[in-house]
């Protein structure tokens, strides 16, 4: 099965190989509860950038909306994990999102909440083809529908980043800005696709 066409308008410079696809698609055990990870976190960090920038109106109404939707798809997941008898996962550091943020190379703003952004919208990009390139080889209908619903989300969750991004900060800054962090995100890439997780 394939998801819509998502992926194509992805700004991503590196594919996951179709080996890591089939290497999740025979790991759903493993796969399943650190998506449930990944969601969680993924709320946490929308909230986390609601406390960081509280008088950013517009930030604060796109990330509580993001935060709700990102629950919403934890239960989505947990309830996928109970009802296979899945054991949850703890919560973890992520080695690749860590690698991203270890990055940041300012504490100046609005600088620092540009970069916030463009590493979200990098993670969020990523979860989007990574579901993409799984939704074409994965065998299991349940799960399948899961990446159909879920894909597109998460290409409308790096756009939104982006977005908020590109208001912070003249075009030319941002695209310098972008352009950077497209390369560290292909550099990291080149030594992931080997763990069956969403990021691994």
């Amino acid at each position: 099965m394939t998801l819509p066409k998502d992926s194509d308008a992805l700004p991503l410079l590196v594919a996951t190989p179709r080996s890591w696809a089939e290497l999740a698609a025979g790991r759903l055990d493993v796969f399943l509860p650190d998506h449930a990870v990944c969601e969680q976190q993924a709320a946490l960090n929308a909230l986390a950038l609601i406390g960081q920038y509280p008088e950013n109106e517009e930030l604060v109404e796109r990330m509580s909306a993001l935060a709700a939707e990102e629950v919403s798809h934890l239960r989505r997941v947990a309830a996928i994990l109970r009802k296979r008898s899945l054991p949850p996962a703890a919560r973890r550091t992520n080695p690749w999102v860590k690698a991203l943020r270890d990055r940041m190379q300012t504490d100046r703003e609005p600088d620092l909440a540009v970069d916030r952004l463009l590493v979200g919208a990098l993670i969020e990009a990523r979860s989007c083809e990574r579901f993409t390139r799984l939704a074409e080889v994965v065998e299991d209908a349940e799960i399948a529908d899961l990446l159909h619903d879920l894909g597109p989300a998460e290409a409308r969750h790096w756009r939104m980043f982006h977005g908020l991004a590109a208001r912070l900060v003249p075009s030319g800054a941002l695209e310098a800005r972008w352009a950077r962090w497209l390369a560290l995100e292909r550099d990291l890439a080149a030594g992931f696709g080997v763990s069956p997780t969403v990021h691994g």
